[in-house]
């Protein structure tokens, strides 16, 4: 896969609390506090719909279908592999915890006023994730502001020109661009991420664009701003045809509710930081070709995000680059990387908690120790020594 998301699978398996039918998932996958909201009307209960709402819930199951295809096409999300053959990892010999981070659960609105054309509308915006493909593919106008209120915007700047900086790669092609939920109450928004990235039938999109616009713009579903709504970031390597809209540019795009949503439990300082420097890490891969398409699907995606959480945290806690405290750093990974997954059998495999956190406290490692003279490793020589410890960062890891 060419472009990598920062989290997916979270902000996914929330529509399994809207009672529609979607796609199953791994059970190491679904957040407690998902499964366990209250169930909802299922896509064939309510009797008296509207013609309209009706033409959709009649084309759900051809929707869920081609959204899958294509967002695993792109790397937007994690797949279930169908071949056990191709299993990278033994899920019994890891530890994985059962609890939700507190920033799951800070996000998950209630549901339980939602009417039923609320509900579908919202199962499109996660099965599609509109904003955020829209916002990496698609034409933006400036001026870009970060967060829902724009209260990132001068750390999301100021970390991406410092980024730029500090790696040795060619960057003056990569676009930063904001994925605005409220950016989904424009029809003609979803219209063309309906067609032109999923290619879907132009008709058909006209309808659920229609009624996603209609029903996100209300109070009950945060006029399009609620965070699970653009819960994350995602790398694009560009270069994609998109028919009239020319060809795909390299971008960066930045969900305001991952700002939001860490911003709610406290980390509203060291979270944009580390989010889009973990987000450069893959443009970095793209630029030195350091992604494996040589291994099965699940091995290769933990490859590509460990390494992406190490140029991270080389940055964040280099004495030129972001210069953060570890310990602020550490309380950021602690929770975040409880967003990465035991999905071992999962194309999306981000690694173990502690894989993360492991590879995390290896690259301040290296930056701590690099502090009194201040060197920054070219991409390449960092990457060559991750390589070397990757097994070591992979180890099995449970206590019994």
């Amino acid at each position: 896969m060419r472009n990598r998301t920062f989290w997916a699978s979270a902000v996914t398996t929330a529509a399994l609390a809207l009672g529609l039918a979607t796609a199953p998932l791994p059970a190491a996958a679904v957040p407690t506090a998902v499964a366990t909201v209250a169930a909802a009307p299922t896509a064939s209960g309510p009797q008296n719909l509207s013609p309209e709402v009706q033409q959709i819930v009649d084309a759900l199951p051809a929707l869920r279908e081609r959204a899958a295809a294509v967002r695993a096409d792109l790397g937007l999300e994690s797949n279930a592999v169908q071949d056990a053959l191709i299993e990278a990892i033994d899920p019994t010999q890891y530890d994985c915890p059962a609890a939700n981070p507190p920033v799951v659960d800070a996000i998950l609105p209630d549901t339980t006023g939602w009417t039923f054309e609320q509900r579908l509308a919202v199962l499109h915006v996660l099965l599609f994730n509109m904003a955020l493909v829209d916002a990496a593919y698609l034409p933006q106008t400036g001026p870009f502001t970060y967060g829902a209120r724009g209260e990132f915007t001068n750390q999301a700047d100021r970390t991406f020109r410092d980024l730029k900086g500090f790696w040795d790669i060619p960057s003056g092609d990569i676009q930063m661009v904001p994925a605005h939920g409220r950016s989904m109450l424009d029809a003609e928004v979803k219209y063309r991420v309906f067609t032109v990235v999923y290619g879907l039938n132009p008709a058909q999109s006209r309808v659920s664009a229609d009624l996603v616009a209609k029903e996100l713009n209300s109070a009950a579903l945060g006029y399009g701003d609620l965070p699970v709504f653009t819960f994350n970031a995602y790398a694009a390597s560009g270069g994609e045809d998109l028919g009239s809209y020319g060809t795909a540019p390299k971008r960066i795009a930045l969900g305001d509710g991952v700002f939001d949503g860490f911003a709610k439990v406290g980390l509203g300082d060291v979270a944009p930081q580390a989010i889009l420097a973990h987000e450069f890490g893959h443009h970095i891969q793209f630029a030195d070709g350091l992604m494996r398409t040589d291994l099965p699907g699940p091995e290769a995606s933990r490859w590509a995000e460990l390494m992406a959480d190490a140029f991270s945290s080389y940055f964040l806690t280099h004495a030129r680059g972001a210069s953060m405290q570890w310990q602020r750093v550490q309380l950021f990974g602690q929770m975040f990387y409880q967003l990465g997954d035991c999905g071992f059998s999962a194309d999306g495999h981000h690694g173990t908690p502690n894989q993360r956190m492991g590879t995390a406290l290896w690259a301040y490692g290296l930056a701590d120790s690099a502090r009194p003279q201040g060197h920054i490793l070219p991409a390449m020589s960092f990457y060559q020594l991750f390589a070397a410890q990757y097994p070591q960062l992979i180890a099995p890891d449970a206590a019994n």
